[in-house]
């Protein structure tokens, strides 16, 4: 009965539809809870004051009264204090995504956290729409519905992370990918630049529209980021253009200038990393819990280290682009750089994995790993969900967590789509 049940369309639509529920309903009850989109509403609430949008000042001044620990709990800082509990300095996007969220602030918190807890699971449903066409990505499935419980089930993880902290992932991943499917030159230019306008590192996918020389694309792009950005600005422009200067200047220059801070457990990107291994105090609370760093190195060091690693990386990328027909396995690469090198990737940030892991998947069907390959392979799906506190308990899991589990498991995915994309193109010139 069971074999009937696995091979049937009807079953893989039933456990489909039964994980999905179990999203949705999980997701709906947690909007009371505290998350990272209560960081937008906030900001989107200053909108209507004019306060500073990120708040950058009150930190600062936080950081010239409180001197040491005794200070925090002056009567004169209480205000300061009520400031930073209300997500003060932890709104980092662009001025354009508060606004765009300005609608819900006439809700309350826990409605437009619904609201938004919604999007995000249309957004999700709009991914899955697009992986069944399989013709969107020149791909062949069969079993389309299991294939599908696949793709959600080892990236369950991230998905239930970005649950928690309501994030704005999914739909960036949704936006990027549509972007790249529709074939209008306008629609595709302006898709990717509301994703651009909400977060800086879908920009990246631009490089696809230069691989398929859409340059009417790159153009209409370049005008839809204009279009976005001015809409603001109608809205109030002397704001919206002094929150934006301080956006590059706070936000993005610090960013730059040093891509090593925040190097908290749950930051899995490369960054976080060589922190945690290699400097003294990048997680004050947790590296000496784990008798980190191993080597003291100085920072301009560690950013040699990191900018040596991210050229290994990308130049074997960027000679992808000397082929045709490796669109899908370079916005997969995309994908993966995105958050191996940004320089904060909480867990929730590799939902961007959602792609990769379809691609690989829709070609270990078709039978084009060796038997040595797809047991890498199905190792590599397992890994995030093994080290789960599920399975290993919340101590184990911190462990796995501080030693960038998920930053190595992507790494070696991202090594594994690169290898097989290499593989045919070794004879091509």
């Amino acid at each position: 009965m069971w074999k009937t049940f696995q091979k049937s369309e009807v079953g893989g639509r039933i456990v489909l539809g039964v994980f999905l529920l179990f999203l949705f309903v999980n997701g709906l009850g947690r909007i009371s809870q505290k998350s990272d989109f209560l960081d937008y509403y906030h900001a989107s609430e200053r909108w209507k004051t004019a306060e500073n949008l990120y708040k950058f000042d009150v930190a600062y001044q936080l950081q010239k009264t409180v001197l040491k620990w005794e200070d925090l709990f002056l009567p004169e800082n209480a205000v300061l204090l009520k400031a930073l509990q209300n997500q003060t300095a932890t709104y980092i996007y662009p001025p354009l995504f508060s606004f765009l969220l300005l609608p819900l602030t006439y809700v309350s918190e826990t409605v437009a956290s619904g609201i938004h807890s919604l999007i995000n699971f249309v957004a999700l449903c709009g991914i899955l729409y697009l992986f069944a066409n399989g013709k969107n990505f020149f791909t062949k499935i069969s079993k389309l519905e299991w294939l599908l419980v696949l793709v959600l089930l080892i990236n369950f993880r991230y998905i239930e992370s970005h649950i928690q902290n309501n994030q704005v992932g999914l739909l960036l991943v949704f936006l990027v990918l549509l972007s790249l499917t529709v074939k209008s030159d306008i629609s595709a230019g302006f898709l990717l630049a509301l994703a651009t306008s909400i977060k800086v590192t879908p920009l990246v996918f631009l490089a696809i529209f230069v691989y398929d020389r859409r340059f009417k694309t790159i153009l209409w792009f370049m005008i839809a980021m204009v279009f976005w950005n001015a809409l603001p600005m109608l809205y109030d422009f002397h704001y919206t253009w002094e929150m934006s200067i301080l956006w590059v200047k706070e936000v993005l220059g610090n960013a730059l200038s040093n891509p090593l801070l925040r190097s908290w457990k749950n930051n899995q990107s490369l960054p976080s990393t060589l922190a945690k291994y290699f400097i003294n105090g990048a997680d004050f609370v947790n590296q000496p819990l784990y008798r980190m760093p191993f080597l003291q190195l100085s920072l301009e060091t560690v950013k040699w280290i990191q900018l040596t690693i991210i050229m290994a990386f990308g130049i074997p990328t960027l000679y992808l682009f000397k082929f045709k027909n490796l669109k899908w396995e370079i916005t997969s690469l995309l994908f993966l750089a995105s958050a191996l090198f940004s320089g904060i990737s909480w867990i929730h940030s590799f939902v961007i994995c959602l792609f990769p892991v379809y691609l690989l998947l829709t070609k270990f069907q078709t039978n084009l790993y060796s038997k040595k390959e797809k047991i890498v392979l199905v190792s590599l799906f397992a890994l995030p969900l093994i080290t789960h506190r599920t399975f290993v308990g919340s101590v184990l899991e911190s462990v796995f967590l501080m030693f960038s589990i998920l930053l190595y498991t992507s790494i070696s995915l991202y090594i594994f789509i690169l290898r097989d994309s290499l593989k045919p193109n070794e004879t091509r010139n």
